[in-house]
């Protein structure tokens, strides 16, 4: 997974987002929230870039205090690809597996 932190990515991530609305909607929101300065401490990641497949957004695992809190380790996903979808699932470090979660999408 590759983390955008480029605001020039973020941007054209965005608007590759915007033409698949409203299916995208979910990850979108925190796609611009980053773009736009992230006080909220989200990071956004991709399985490639610029043909991505899976756009994912969590909150940085730095901010995680207590790992029994799903609502901190809120992702949030939007994939064309379901394969690649499943391949972040099982065989990343994007998820974090030993701390409760929610995934949204």
């Amino acid at each position: 997974m590759l983390i955008l932190t480029c605001p020039g990515k973020l941007r054209c991530l965005e608007e590759a987002l915007r033409r698949s609305l409203p299916a995208t909607l979910p990850v979108l929101g925190t796609v611009m929230t980053v773009a736009r300065g992230n006080p909220a401490s989200h990071e956004v990641l991709v399985d490639s870039w610029p043909h991505f497949g899976v756009v994912l957004t969590r909150l940085r695992p730095e901010e995680h205090s207590d790992p029994g809190d799903f609502y901190a380790n809120q992702l949030t996903v939007y994939y064309r690809d379901e394969g690649a979808w499943q391949a972040l699932l099982g065989g990343t470090e994007a998820v974090a597996w030993t701390r409760a979660l929610q995934i949204n999408g």
